[in-house]
């Protein structure tokens, strides 16, 4: 597979993907919609994360010839009933993403995320659950999906990421680093399940 359309405009997230499949020596071209002229599409998202990936995806076929490739991201938080695929919007108390600027967001969700964790002493178990959908030109589709346990707490750690704020908040069960903390080998040690994800569905 030479090239890739990845289905989101998320900054961090085209960076962890193009950071991932680079360490992992895979030659593959990640492209966004605006690299190739294509409209952005917002997909309103559910409570399922395959099928939310999977309409990201399925939102572009058909308006390019490359394999597309979407995916969601779900963060689990031991004895909370959290909606886990809905992690944004867990935080604007309903209101719709569009009413916030990016940083807006990202204070929102460290906030709401810091209280969750004092209500549990200052730290509970979590995890990230990701999930992938590839689909081909043909229309034929590939999964994958991958688990990244990590421990929630109400410090912040390092500079907040306004795209990614929660890493400031968790530490990886993996490496026992926060993101601040951690170098480029342990950033790569915890993502290694998003990694063999990804090298599922990209062959």
């Amino acid at each position: 597979m030479a090239a890739i359309l990845l289905a989101t405009t998320n900054k961090a997230k085209i960076e962890r993907i193009r950071k991932l499949l680079k360490v992992s020596r895979s030659e593959v071209k990640v492209d966004v919609p605006t690299d190739l002229g294509l409209e952005v599409i917002e997909v309103e998202e559910g409570n399922n994360l395959l099928d939310n990936a999977r309409a990201k995806t399925r939102a572009y076929l058909g308006k390019t010839g490359l394999p597309i490739v979407g995916m969601d991201a779900g963060f689990f938080v031991d004895g909370e009933e959290l909606d886990p695929a809905l992690v944004k919007r867990n935080a604007l108390d309903g209101r719709m993403e569009s009413e916030f600027s990016q940083h807006e967001i990202g204070q929102r969700m460290l906030v709401y995320y810091q209280n969750i964790a004092r209500n549990h002493g200052g730290q509970v178990e979590a995890y990230w659950k990701d999930v992938f959908v590839l689909v081909l030109p043909d229309g034929t589709e590939k999964t994958a999906e991958s688990i990244r346990p990590v421990v929630l707490t109400a410090e912040v750690h390092g500079e907040v990421d306004d795209f990614m704020p929660l890493r400031s908040l968790y530490y990886s069960k993996i490496t026992g680093k926060y993101a601040a903390e951690a170098i480029e080998e342990d950033e790569m040690r915890e993502l290694e399940p998003v990694s063999r994800a990804l090298r599922e569905i990209i062959v």
